[in-house]
């Protein structure tokens, strides 16, 4: 779960940067959807641990790739 919290702050920031961007006015991923981000690593994290690692592995790669790029 300390991997997770980093990943639900750079997930959020990015969401919110692109509909910053590209998005409708004031469009913006509120608080809850960071706390609904950080609620389904712990999840995810609890119930499936064996699965947790490759799947934080996934999102890192996405956002690697997303952000090269750009």
């Amino acid at each position: 779960m300390i991997f997770g919290v980093p990943t639900a702050i750079l997930l959020w920031f990015l969401a919110n940067r692109e509909l910053a961007l590209w998005g409708p006015s004031g469009a913006h991923v509120n608080d809850l959807g960071f706390w609904l981000i950080i609620l389904f690593f712990a999840l995810t994290s609890v119930v499936f641990p064996k699965l947790y690692p490759r799947l934080l592995g996934k999102v890192w790669r996405f956002i690697i790739r997303y952000e090269r790029h750009w």
